[in-house]
């Protein structure tokens, strides 16, 4: 993730407070259009939590749809050996 200092940008100090220290959300248009929204580092925390979440489901899924195809895993030696064949 990119970082830039308070200073470096060019959000009003109130728009800052609201959020960093009230936990209000803030939507930035550009041309009339959603562009970047302002949100607490508290929730960037749970939407990455929930992100994290999302995946493991996803990966759980996806390993009980492997396990129940019975096809073969191949190794990831098979894989590189092949890789190189060609």
């Amino acid at each position: 993730m990119n970082k830039l200092t308070a200073s470096a940008t060019r959000i009003p100090p109130a728009a800052f407070n609201q959020v960093a220290y009230k936990g209000e959300r803030i939507r930035i248009e550009r041309r009339g259009g959603d562009a970047v929204y302002l949100i607490s580092a508290e929730d960037l925390a749970r939407l990455e939590e929930l992100e994290d979440r999302y995946w493991a489901e996803e990966g759980k899924a996806a390993l009980a749809r492997f396990e129940a195809s019975k096809a073969r895993a191949i190794s990831w030696g098979e894989t590189k050996a092949k890789a190189r064949r060609r």
